[in-house]
């Protein structure tokens, strides 16, 4: 197409300008693991695809709710009530995929246009309204996992059958099928427990811990429910947070191909930042909401999001991935929930003094830091060079294969005190008033340690729009040339909105 060109002509500053046009990181000392990021092997034309995201086993997709309020009642006391109501709808495994493609293990941050973005404490509890203060979940990952079901959940597991329980893992079925009836109204105590501990577990394992096996739940979270009477405050929501970290991180390695943890949240956390790659919301047919409902977290908001369900995941991922890479600064909602939080239910902003918390986030053997520091605008503060972080690879390198005698209370001593001192680890900075100047000293060495692109084509498509509004500057408005290159860029426009409309 532009063989005919003669490069030769170009002058020694164009060249110049020319080979400065590369993916990044241009400083390596943040991204020092860009030759195993799924994001180097896309530009080197080995393109994986989308990764299959793990969405919610058809046994509990097609359960009716649960209303026996002995249960309910069960699942406010351990501050579940959030996640109970939270509304479950079909993943976008094309928008997924495209944010885990820079999505950096060694930040726990996003790498976007405009600066770093994450994740954070506040997401979590905010759109699914589950506790974030309180003790980390920890205990033992070795007990005898039959015994543990015959006594915790009403139901024996024989030694024959190596299918329901595959190690420490438990099929959600069969949970589901033990709670299949209805709870008799005269149920003993010991009877609502194991019942409402089978209808948890699964819960858990359908929504925050999901496994990249799709239809399974650790036991180890049944420890924590052992006391349903008065249980311990515990922080569900950071162990959320780091189990959805550790699955970012390995799902953002060049060899992996599928991805678990809180996909809802994902989804909707990017929803409510960036509103344009949310599809149309569908108005409910009159009276279709039916009596007041009781409060619910933000994650009710998207509940008439129009179906993603038929999208092809790879066509879409590439056009995610454009419009990722051409998003603008008035396309980025810096703090979407400011008008909401006054309506939000108690559950939904309890831990707000600690949203800012720079702690490790521990959920049995998983240990992931947690950087609000990095991404201070989402807090409107003013954002600086951050910090470095070392989220350590030995960390992210420990997993339960040979591990599963270890006492990780011990293990992890460091990083469960470090938790404790929450409070005296919020970060602070100055108000945030407008936008950061793009010459301000955070965004010169941002462009310089950031991957800005991911595919070829959206960079070529990028950088042919960059220049011509280089170009724009250069000649008088009015002139044939401004308006030739303005035309240019009209039509360009037209073509994105119209896309846009038709996805």
């Amino acid at each position: 197409m532009i063989s005919h060109i003669n490069f030769e002509q170009m002058d020694a500053a164009d060249v110049e300008d020319v080979e400065l046009v590369s993916p990044g990181p241009i400083d390596r000392s943040v991204l020092t693991q860009q030759r195993q990021h799924r994001s180097n092997d896309i530009w080197e034309g080995e393109d994986p695809g989308a990764l299959e995201c793990r969405g919610r086993p058809e046994e509990m997709a097609k359960r009716d709710p649960m209303v026996d309020d002995r249960v309910i009642g069960i699942i406010k006391l351990l501050g579940l009530e959030g996640l109970y109501r939270t509304p479950s709808r079909e993943i976008d495994h094309g928008l997924i995929s495209a944010l885990v493609e820079r999505w950096r293990p060694e930040t726990h941050t996003f790498h976007l246009p405009h600066g770093e973005m994450t994740i954070t404490l506040q997401d979590v509890e905010v759109i699914l309204g589950i506790p974030i203060d309180g003790e980390v979940l920890v205990g033992p990952t070795l007990l005898d996992w039959r015994q543990e079901c015959t006594d915790l959940l009403g139901f024996t597991i024989p030694l024959s059958n190596t299918t329901v329980l595959m190690g420490q893992r438990i099929l959600i079925k069969r949970l589901l099928e033990h709670i299949a009836l209805p709870l008799s109204p005269n149920a003993q105590e010991v009877e609502v427990h194991q019942y409402a501990r089978c209808y948890i577990l699964a819960l858990l394992g359908d929504t925050i811990f999901m496994d990249k096996s799709g239809d399974r739940v650790h036991l180890m979270f049944l420890e924590l429910l052992r006391n349903l009477r008065n249980p311990p405050q515990y922080s569900w929501g950071s162990a959320c947070l780091a189990w959805l970290y550790r699955e970012l991180c390995r799902a953002s390695h060049k060899d992996s191909r599928q991805i678990g943890g809180a996909m809802l949240l994902v989804q909707y956390w990017a929803w409510a930042r960036f509103p344009h790659l949310c599809p149309k919301i569908v108005p409910p047919p009159e009276g279709a909401n039916g009596p007041p409902q009781p409060d619910y977290p933000l994650s009710m908001k998207w509940v008439w999001v129009s179906c993603t369900k038929n999208r092809p995941s790879y066509v879409f991922l590439v056009h995610y991935r454009e419009r990722l890479v051409r998003m603008q600064s008035d396309q980025v909602m810096w703090q979407p929930y400011e008008s909401e939080l006054s309506h939000l239910p108690a559950f939904c902003v309890a831990g707000k003094d600690m949203w800012r918390a720079v702690v490790p986030l521990v959920c049995f053997y998983i240990v992931e830091k947690h950087q609000p520091d990095r991404v201070l605008r989402q807090f409107g503060l003013m954002q600086d060079i951050p910090a470095d972080v070392d989220t350590n690879e030995r960390l992210h390198g420990i997993d339960l294969r040979g591990k599963v005698d270890r006492n990780w209370r011990v293990v992890h001593a460091v990083h469960i005190h470090r938790w404790g001192n929450r409070y005296q680890l919020v970060c602070h900075a100055p108000a945030l008033i407008g936008d950061i100047p793009r010459d301000h000293r955070y965004f010169r060495w941002y462009r310089r340690i950031t991957r800005k692109y991911i595919d070829r084509k959206s960079a070529l498509f990028d950088y042919l729009i960059e220049k011509q509004l280089e170009m724009l500057q250069r000649f008088p408005v009015g002139s044939p040339e401004h308006n030739d290159i303005l035309v240019a860029l009209m039509a360009l426009n037209e073509i994105e909105r119209i896309r846009a409309n038709n996805d």
